[in-house]
């Protein structure tokens, strides 16, 4: 993996360029990671993390047609997202974008992949940590802003590696999914304060600490059907069975005590509308529609804190997170049919490139680093076979 991800580094420059030369209006992913996590695919999104892996372009080949079996699916991608934002929050704000790599083997209905995402350059936000679950909140002010604290927090490396198994089952008019998804990120940031009285620095900016890196995993399971022409509908829910990471210790400020990750076994619920729509037959379009509801699965800022312990901790959310839009517009820019007189058939080969763009409203209030209004997009190449 370490080879791997060397290797993208060091063609980064062309990848930046391609993606910006061929992606759709952005301005400013998720990760893969929907993604991510953002990859929004079916299982693990590349461009959305929370895993919804193979866009409409990625479908399994047509058996009947070939009249053989498939032996193995097997689809990759390598692209570029202009900021890597997780069901709705910013997780590298202040960063040059994001790179990021998956790939996924399916056999007997199993999916097999891992996706991998890291940070380009540097991200800062004004908050005591960046992160999904991660203290929140920002300035905190006493005495009419005679006295004012301001945690500042620089993350110079954001690098995640997700896993997942899923089982797809046909019932009737209805698919079910469910699986498994592990993941880890390996974070290394420092968050320091500013202390003022009277609008001046009496103190240079201190340490405090932040949270570092994280392991999760979580169980989903999808309902969805593919009888309405055009457009796949779907419901997943995602449950946390183990949540682990770091909490950097903060000055025991008024009470404050560390700076607390949400270690809650939470879920969330989230709704989602595919579209497939062929332009040509070298051409598609596929709009994204997305809602999230959390059940203490992330944290929220606690709005007028009045004491730092709130204003570092924040609290669990329970509510509506984020609504998101989006499209994908896969380009095939190759295709091959394979011929065998062999008991499987051979694979067909098709690489897209894949311009993408969405947008997301923050429901909650959001953590410091994403804005309740986010545009973010990139490109990637897709490979299947």
């Amino acid at each position: 993996m370490q080879t791997l991800k060397n290797s993208v580094k060091s063609f980064l420059p062309v990848f930046v360029i391609l993606a910006y030369t061929s992606r759709l209006g952005q301005a400013q992913v998720d990760t893969m990671v929907q993604i991510p996590t953002a990859l929004q695919k079916e299982a693990v999104s590349s461009s959305q993390p929370d895993l919804t892996l193979a866009g409409e372009y990625k479908q399994t080949k047509n058996v009947i047609e070939q009249e053989k079996p498939v032996f193995w699916n097997w689809a990759a991608d390598i692209g570029y997202v202009s900021e890597y934002n997780f069901r709705g929050t910013n997780l590298t704000p202040g960063a040059d974008g994001a790179v990021f790599v998956d790939a996924e083997v399916s056999k007997w209905n199993f999916t097999l992949g891992v996706y991998n995402v890291f940070q380009v350059n540097t991200a800062r936000a004004t908050s005591w940590s960046i992160g999904e679950g991660g203290g929140s909140g920002s300035q905190l002010a006493f005495f009419g802003n005679a006295v004012t604290f301001t945690p500042k927090t620089t993350q110079s490396t954001f690098d995640e590696v997700d896993l997942f198994l899923q089982y797809h089952l046909a019932l009737g008019p209805v698919d079910l999914t469910f699986g498994d998804i592990g993941f880890f990120i390996d974070r290394h940031a420092k968050t320091v304060l500013d202390l003022k009285i009277f609008g001046k620095n009496l103190l240079s900016p201190f340490h405090v600490g932040t949270v570092g890196g994280e392991q999760f995993d979580r169980l989903f399971l999808r309902l969805s059907t593919s009888r309405i022409p055009y457009i796949t509908p779907s419901i997943t829910y995602y449950q946390t069975i183990y949540n682990n990471g770091e909490d950097a210790q903060v000055f025991d400020l008024i009470g404050a005590g560390p700076v607390h990750r949400n270690d809650e076994l939470g879920g969330y619920l989230e709704g989602k509308l595919v579209g497939n729509f062929a332009i040509t037959k070298w051409l598609n379009f596929n709009p994204y529609g997305v809602i999230s509801y959390s059940l203490h699965d992330r944290t929220e800022p606690i709005a007028n804190a009045t004491t730092l312990r709130d204003a570092v901790r924040g609290r669990s959310l329970v509510g509506f997170n984020a609504a998101q839009v989006g499209a994908e517009l896969p380009a095939r820019l190759l295709h091959t049919v394979g011929h065998s007189t062999g008991p499987y058939a051979p694979p067909d080969i098709n690489l897209y490139l894949v311009p993408f763009v969405w947008y997301s409203y923050h429901i909650s209030d959001p953590t410091p680093g994403t804005e309740r209004n986010e545009l973010w997009g990139g490109a990637k190449f897709t490979l299947t076979f």
